[in-house]
């Protein structure tokens, strides 16, 4: 499942290529696809998992899970995120959502074992608290609930970054290992030592999983277990930055290699939009706060972070996504999944969900976000 918009995008100079490391070979040509584009949602996702074949016919390759209580089961996710929410192109995924699709799973018999990894900003949210931990799930995450997680591997010629640290740390590790040897818990330790000085990752779950090798879940029955010597490859960290200013990173690049004066004024220009952009955001997220916990207490929820409780999820919950769907979505700008955080600090403070719903629909009249004159 991925949306595809990378290989064929007119802004990459290598059309039909991916890399994901520097000067990396292709990883695209060959990769299998069973859902593109409009068919990346989070519906279809959690249809998926829980192996619902007569609701996917017609969508995609119409390919689910069909694992057994003997199959072992890895997850890997990446997208941007927020406070218990993951975002998809168009959609988000809520917490409650996903856990609930993995104890379907295990009411259903359809794992021995089952492993995630999940890379996005607070992607620890989205298991904390969460995730029972006698289901036989074993999850470990990019970042902290209310931490973001981080880009690395800038590539000049793309103008873009090749990677996430902890996802880059994670699969490096295991182009490395052995991994009929080496198990999970192994694996978590090198990565988060690795990842620390930018995000720190998470472990969540049943913790006696983690003692199986990363045999019994990356590799397929043809693998060959030989160890490949470890690429030459810069340190992931060097020129990491947080996921959520990637945007702004990049253009700051474009700059320094801009090639004249007016092509520099042109990023600049791109520049100033995007804060103008959060400043919009700012300001939004303000008046629903001073609406539903008063004027006081707005630079207080804006500047607060905490990890989401299990109290708070219904709340939360309704936040985000009532935000989503009448203010302007998530996915178009991942700025405001961070400011999201305030609904946390909301929430567990004891605003209402309610108020904070109402608040919503007052603000935002209408979806979309305004920046003088642009829309």
């Amino acid at each position: 499942m991925m949306y595809d918009d990378i290989a064929h995008n007119s802004e990459n100079p290598t059309p039909g290529e991916i890399i994901n490391w520097p000067n990396g070979v292709d990883v695209y040509k060959g990769v299998n696809k069973d859902y593109t584009g409009a068919d990346v949602t989070p519906e279809n996702f959690l249809k998926v998992l829980k192996g619902q074949k007569a609701e996917m016919a017609g969508v995609g390759s119409g390919k689910v899970l069909e694992s057994g209580p003997n199959d072992n089961v890895f997850v890997y996710f990446s997208d941007h995120g927020g406070p218990n929410i993951i975002a998809f192109p168009s959609e988000l995924l809520q917490a409650t959502d996903l856990n609930d699709a993995l104890t379907y799973m295990h009411s259903h018999n359809m794992y021995n074992q089952l492993v995630f990894y999940l890379e996005a900003c607070e992607s620890g949210s989205m298991f904390n608290t969460l995730l029972p931990a006698n289901i036989n799930i074993f999850a470990t995450t990019a970042s902290t609930p209310d931490t973001s997680s981080y880009a690395c591997y800038y590539d000049s010629k793309r103008a873009t970054y090749l990677g996430d640290v902890y996802s880059v740390n994670w699969m490096e590790d295991s182009d490395a290992a052995d991994l009929k040897k080496e198990t999970l818990q192994q694996q978590f330790l090198i990565v988060q030592k690795e990842t620390s000085n930018t995000s720190v990752p998470q472990e969540y779950g049943d913790m006696s999983l983690n003692t199986e090798t990363l045999s019994q879940f990356q590799s397929g029955p043809n693998h060959t277990f030989a160890v490949r010597a470890h690429r030459k490859t810069p340190n992931p960290t060097a020129d990491a930055v947080s996921s959520r200013d990637v945007a702004i990173h990049i253009l700051l690049n474009k700059m320094k290699a801009a090639a004249n004066s007016a092509e520099q004024a042109s990023l600049s220009a791109q520049l100033n939009q995007i804060y103008q952009e959060r400043a919009a955001m700012e300001a939004m997220y303000k008046q629903v706060i001073a609406k539903a916990a008063g004027e006081a207490s707005v630079e207080q929820h804006m500047t607060t972070r905490m990890s989401p409780t299990k109290a708070g999820v219904q709340c939360l919950r309704d936040a985000t996504q009532t935000f989503n769907d009448k203010c302007f979505s998530y996915s178009q700008y991942d700025y405001g999944m961070e400011l999201a955080m305030s609904f946390v600090s909301m929430c567990e403070s004891g605003v209402t969900g309610a108020a904070i719903v109402d608040a919503i629909t007052t603000v935002c009249v209408s979806k979309g976000l305004y920046v003088t004159g642009v829309f």
